[in-house]
């Protein structure tokens, strides 16, 4: 992780120094950029066309680099490969309202180092609806774009022993978000705030509540390309069994570069990121990902 730590910084800074070419320029036509490329609720602060069906995937590859307490690792005993996918749709309501869902269905490979010994978990995890509304345009005059969610998470897991109680174990939960976009030329810059939280579930266990912050800029290269860097910090407070805490909360912070390609004329997009830990603290033994591939794929219908 010491090679990633130098490459990162300067793989992004070599994006600002690009993108910084191109602040100014005037232009006919500028290109717009994607938004982020995460597993995130977005738009952030824009909102959906009405009556089109918006069909997204985000899939997440990722490996552990070792049991980690507090910010140091304290074992290599156990690793985990993790192959998560969230498969999410959007449909525009009226002008600046939508609604959205969000469904993972995931896959860990979890091996004992010592003896070779492997277990596949996963499966399906509980899906998030939510409204998303828009209150401020940046189109309409406004300094920026405003947005608010009010959202839900309800039992759709297929609870079982292969299934990982953290991401779905059949409770319920609610919460919401704030997310804001500013544009100015080619450039995107995307923030937003999820906080939820959530009931007992199967195993007597009840998942942390836990606060969200997605930060994403973007650059459009030209009308089909864009570049761009993202972060994402998790804080998870702790979980509970049998309705005392675990003493397990964890701080996790995530940031690298992206690049993305789109086609407006079919309404399709496509982004990619690899991401690397910048901050990491757990209050118990945790595994932890020495780096997460993330691919979102999204393709709009018009059914109106």
């Amino acid at each position: 992780m010491k090679l990633s730590k130098r490459i990162i910084p300067l793989t992004l800074a070599a994006l600002w120094t690009c993108a910084g070419l191109s602040w100014g320029a005037d232009a006919p036509a500028v290109p717009q950029p994607f938004g982020p490329a995460i597993s995130a609720f977005g738009p952030a602060g824009t909102g959906f066309p009405v009556g089109k069906l918006g069909v997204l995937l985000n899939y997440q590859y990722c490996e552990t680099d070792g049991i980690r307490k507090g910010g140091s690792e304290v074992s290599d005993a156990v690793k985990m490969t993790k192959n998560v996918g969230v498969v999410k749709f959007r449909y525009g309501i009226t002008e600046g309202l939508d609604v959205r869902t969000a469904t993972p269905i995931y896959d860990v490979y979890k091996k004992n180092r010592a003896t070779g010994e492997g277990q596949h978990l996963g499966w399906i995890g509980d899906t998030a609806i939510a409204l998303h509304k828009v209150l401020l345009k940046q189109a309409k005059g406004a300094p920026l774009d405003l947005a608010v969610d009010v959202g839900l998470v309800v039992p759709t897991t297929d609870v079982s022993s292969k299934s990982v109680d953290f991401v779905g174990n059949g409770a319920w939960g609610a919460g919401g978000a704030v997310g804001v976009t500013y544009s100015t030329g080619s450039h995107r810059l995307d923030q937003e705030i999820h906080v939820y939280t959530f009931t007992e579930g199967s195993h007597d266990y009840r998942k942390p509540m836990y606060i969200r912050s997605t930060t994403a800029w973007g650059y459009a290269v030209n009308n089909y390309f864009d570049m761009g860097a993202e972060s994402q910090f998790d804080w998870n407070d702790e979980s509970e069994k049998n309705g005392v805490s675990q003493n397990d909360s964890k701080n996790e912070w995530y940031a690298g570069p992206k690049v993305a390609f789109k086609y407006k004329p079919a309404g399709f997009a496509a982004g990619l990121a690899a991401m690397f830990p910048f901050a990491r603290s757990f209050e118990a033994n945790t595994p932890s990902e020495g780096f997460r591939i993330e691919l979102k794929l999204s393709k709009t219908f018009d059914i109106m």
